[in-house]
């Protein structure tokens, strides 16, 4: 496959919105069914985080030109076994470079694609089948015309998972109209330097909410900090993938534990800190590769 978009843009105004909340909300309930049917009638097991991280990886590559997304369509559609493990290996390294601070928590959705061995074929045939679904249902569209106003993983978790494990998970699906609502209500609009906490986040859809609040007043969600806490590590996953597709900006702090329970905060920051380190490790490793491969085609004479 070719080079396909960055995963994280940059810093822009608000969208224009040509679809209600309630439609975009409509709509992502037909993508998460036409997943959840893909998935449900090609693979003898459940695993919900393989679904969920191609649904995320597809997000995070939505071209913002709509003859750039029927072209990465159509070469995700006809790609093999080996460019889909390639789409979704390259997706997850991208995002581990661009967002280093948040891979403990998207650790879920990203390790699947660099087991030993690799996902097997059957996995990728289910795979191929989401991709299609999730595609044809309009993914990309809606993400292009209204990225802000939707919450993609919180319906698709609802269908993935059997009740009970919802129940046993705490897991409660806000829908977007209501999270607007319950922040229009609370009238409280989040200023430069505060810290706004979500202590139930699940994939995020208050802090989505109040992030488009702001901007809608003209506000910047860069310039806030997000703080968000919750026990569901699959769901937390899919808001570290929303804090891209919602741009909420640099600083933000997931957290898995008890917001009223433990030392959630502590732990969080920990996590942040060592992923940090690690990356910087990478980095350097890497320029040294990169100096060694130019030191070698040029005989070893200085670069």
């Amino acid at each position: 496959m070719g080079a396909t978009p960055r995963p994280v843009r940059r810093r822009a105004a608000a969208r224009p919105r040509p679809t209600t909340v309630g439609g975009a909300l409509v709509r992502a309930h037909t993508i998460a069914e036409a997943v959840d049917h893909a998935w449900h009638t090609a693979a003898t097991a459940s695993r919900p985080e393989i679904p969920v991280s191609v649904v995320a990886a597809l997000a995070l590559r939505t071209p913002d030109d709509a003859d750039e997304r029927a072209w990465v369509a159509a070469q995700l559609t006809d790609a093999d076994d080996d460019g889909l493990l390639g789409f979704l290996r390259a997706t997850w390294t991208l995002y581990g470079r661009v967002r280093p601070d948040l891979l403990p928590r998207v650790a879920p959705l990203a390790a699947p694609w660099f087991t030993d061995p690799p996902p097997d074929r059957d996995i990728l045939a289910a795979v191929r089948r989401v991709v299609r679904a999730a595609l044809q249902a309009g993914l990309h569209e809606l993400l292009a015309a209204a990225r802000y106003d939707v919450d993609l993983f919180g319906p698709l978790l609802s269908v993935l998972r059997p009740l009970g494990a919802r129940t046993g998970a705490g897991l409660f699906y806000t829908p977007p109209d209501e999270a607007d609502l319950i922040v229009r209500l609370a009238a409280v609009l989040p200023e430069p330097g505060q810290v706004v906490c979500e202590p139930a986040a699940g994939t995020g859809g208050l802090l989505r909410a109040a992030a488009q609040v702001m901007r809608e007043a003209g506000g910047d969600p860069h310039t806030v900090g997000w703080v968000a806490v919750d026990l569901d590590e699959l769901a937390l996953a899919a808001h570290a993938v929303n804090v891209i597709i919602w741009d909420l900006g640099p600083n933000v702090l997931l957290a898995h534990g008890d917001a009223l329970a433990d030392d959630w905060w502590d732990r969080a920051v920990g996590e942040r800190a060592e992923a940090l380190v690690l990356a910087r490790r990478v980095r350097r490793a890497d320029a040294a590769l990169d100096l060694l491969r130019r030191l070698d085609q040029t005989g070893g004479e200085s670069p």
